[in-house]
């Protein structure tokens, strides 16, 4: 059976486990680890039995696909070199640092398919392969309106980006692909509290359709909690992202008149990261077309732009008071 030979990008927090799915996942093998840290590199690489090199010039002759994981400043510079060599990429969300590193890297990609027409290029946004997401759109069930709430205690990493970009655009890509369509409208408030950015955000979203959405992001958290609800016709659907637990309400007609029906859904429990990696290699050997594509993560982005620059008048008008 042919096997995809992945080059992991960057093997800090998440790449490690990039790099240890990678080197189980049936469909791949894991042909190098590239880190430009001489200890850390050489460290994961021996851990999950892949060479260790420092920078992906080394090894683009070697691989068919690369999996970016490195810090989000660096994806429109190893997109872009991928992308060249024609190599498939699994990119980190967010796709890229600004909006216009984003536009240059769908041209790039354009451009590379011009002469690798299967080319795959997928963003990492995990929550979509969550089971209990899974379970959710598999039900056909339609929104009207969703509460998404993403907190946690402060994390010490991704400090060069706000909330936003580390944690809300999970959900912000997420609500877009339950409710199927576009945002129109968006209103936030945010304030930095331990970093010089928002570490604590909240936006309300309005979709074209008249759907709305409201969601909270925080890394100033006493605990954490990943949860969303979703209220539908005649429905509510209640979603723990850590549980992978999926409870419904559904109005229903009984013998004696109408009644509310509790449902939990048996889910099969799977870790969301590595049944995405591994859709990204079965799509790489044309054996799925499942995973969030590059443009629909670019929406994502649009989306988070305009809750930050929400973000950013409310502040300044705060400061103002």
């Amino acid at each position: 059976m042919t096997k995809l030979c992945v080059a992991v990008v960057g093997v800090g927090h998440l790449g490690q486990h990039h790099a240890r799915i990678a080197a189980s996942a049936p469909d791949a093998v894991l042909t190098a680890v590239v880190d430009p840290d001489p200890l850390r590199g050489p460290e994961i690489a021996a851990k999950f039995g892949a060479p260790w090199v420092a920078t992906l010039a080394e090894v683009l002759g070697e691989v068919d696909a690369v999996q970016i994981a490195a810090p989000t400043g660096f994806h429109h510079a190893l997109g872009t070199q991928a992308l060249k060599a024609g190599k498939h990429v699994l990119m980190e969300k967010p796709l890229a640092a600004t909006l216009d590193e984003g536009v240059a890297l769908l041209k790039a990609l354009g451009e590379a398919r011009a002469s690798h027409p299967r080319l795959v290029a997928q963003v990492g946004h995990l929550e979509r392969f969550n089971p209990a997401v899974t379970a959710l759109r598999e039900r056909g069930f339609k929104p009207r309106f969703l509460e998404a709430v993403r907190v946690s205690p402060f994390p010490a990493r991704s400090l060069e980006v706000d909330v936003v970009m580390d944690v809300m655009i999970h959900d912000l890509d997420l609500l877009r692909a339950l409710v199927g369509r576009p945002v129109v409208d968006v209103e936030a408030v945010g304030v930095p509290v331990l970093t010089p950015y928002a570490d604590l955000v909240n936006a309300r979203l309005k979709f074209e359709g008249g759907a709305f959405a409201t969601v909270t992001a925080s890394r100033v958290a006493r605990k954490k909690e990943r949860t969303l609800r979703a209220f539908g016709d005649k429905e509510y659907a209640s979603l723990d992202f850590a549980t992978q637990k999926l409870e419904l309400l559904r109005l229903v007609m009984g013998p004696e008149g109408p009644q509310v029906q509790p449902e939990t859904a048996d889910i099969v429990e799977g870790e969301p990261l590595r049944l995405e990696i591994e859709a990204f290699h079965a799509a790489c050997l044309g054996r799925s077309e499942e995973g969030v594509t590059w443009a629909e993560a670019q929406e994502a982005m649009g989306v988070a732009d305009q809750v930050q620059k929400a973000v950013a008048k409310s502040l300044l008008e705060m400061s103002r008071a």
